[in-house]
């Protein structure tokens, strides 16, 4: 509804527009805010309407400040809320205990869908990059493999969050090919048939990071490609319990050739419980969401 760069003013001002046109001439009963940010902007309007917070990115997981800490800044950030979704059960023990009543798990699980089998990979390491990408998020380690030398294939797709990683696009056409902000179904179908791995990698600089629940994990076992994850973060322990994919020692710090050479040699090494597609699907949870907003 709205086109144009993210987060910008001229961008914010014509959603405004657009949403303040829609209460005014539909009949909306409830409104749905992705994260704190657009709340506070949307502050205002949402008391007029039953409101749902979707909790993706915590600012306040960001800057490190999980729990009832600023307590009395979040009990007025989430005053107009009536719903306040989150995406796991860690996620909902890092809310203000006045919230927690509130809110609802659900997770960022996606539609069901019947994979083909793998075909075995060979050639250069292939690796899917995509989602928000930058430092801290992954763009370090790409860095580090392309500087081995080494034969990489990075398909690139979704949000860059920083000067940097622009830059490693623009700087190494020959490895990386950059696709745009695409539909999920389009990068699920690149990580079946075009992948080795799904990078799903976070630094652990805030609480955000280290506790973060990426759809990604949910696209492997969908696809059946495997997973790049650092045991740092908490989904790491999943993604080991159930064969997901390579979890790293560390986010940093790596022998990159010594890595490559790890991630050539187990890329046709994984396989997993089937019955996990069906267990973590969209259709198993939506009723959730239906249920936030008071429409069933």
């Amino acid at each position: 509804l709205v086109k144009g760069p993210r987060n910008t003013p001229g961008s914010l001002f014509r959603m405004l527009l657009t949403v303040l046109r829609m209460l005014f001439t539909r009949r909306i009963s409830s409104i749905h805010i992705i994260n704190e940010q657009l709340m506070i902007f949307f502050y205002p309007l949402l008391f007029f309407r039953h409101t749902v917070l979707d909790l993706f990115d915590s600012l306040f997981l960001k800057y490190n400040h999980p729990g009832n800490a600023l307590s009395i800044l979040k009990w007025l950030v989430y005053l107009p809320v009536n719903r306040i979704i989150v995406t796991d059960e860690r996620r909902l023990s890092l809310m203000p205990d006045f919230a927690k009543s509130r809110c609802r798990v659900l997770p960022n699980y996606p539609p069901l869908r019947t994979t083909t089998l793998r075909r075995e990979r060979t050639g250069p390491l292939c690796l899917l990059y995509n989602g928000w990408m930058g430092r801290n998020r992954g763009t370090e380690i790409i860095e580090g493999l392309l500087a081995t030398g080494l034969p990489v294939k990075v398909i690139m797709a979704g949000w860059f969050s920083d000067e940097a990683t622009r830059l490693m696009v623009q700087n190494n056409p020959e490895s990386i090919e950059f696709r745009g902000v695409v539909p999920q179904e389009t990068a699920l179908s690149w990580a079946e048939n075009e992948a080795d791995y799904i990078l799903c990698v976070y630094a652990p600089v805030n609480e955000n990071n280290i506790n973060a629940s990426p759809n990604k994990i949910y696209d492997a076992i969908h696809t059946g490609t495997p997973l790049i994850v650092n045991r740092e973060i908490g989904i790491s322990v999943f993604t080991a319990e159930n064969g997901l994919g390579i979890v790293l020692p560390a986010y940093g710090g790596h022998d990159f050739a010594t890595l490559y050479h790890l991630l050539i040699e187990k890329r046709n090494s994984f396989s997993w419980d089937k019955n996990l597609s069906r267990t973590y699907s969209w259709e198993n949870t939506e009723d959730i969401l239906l249920h936030c907003h008071h429409l069933k």
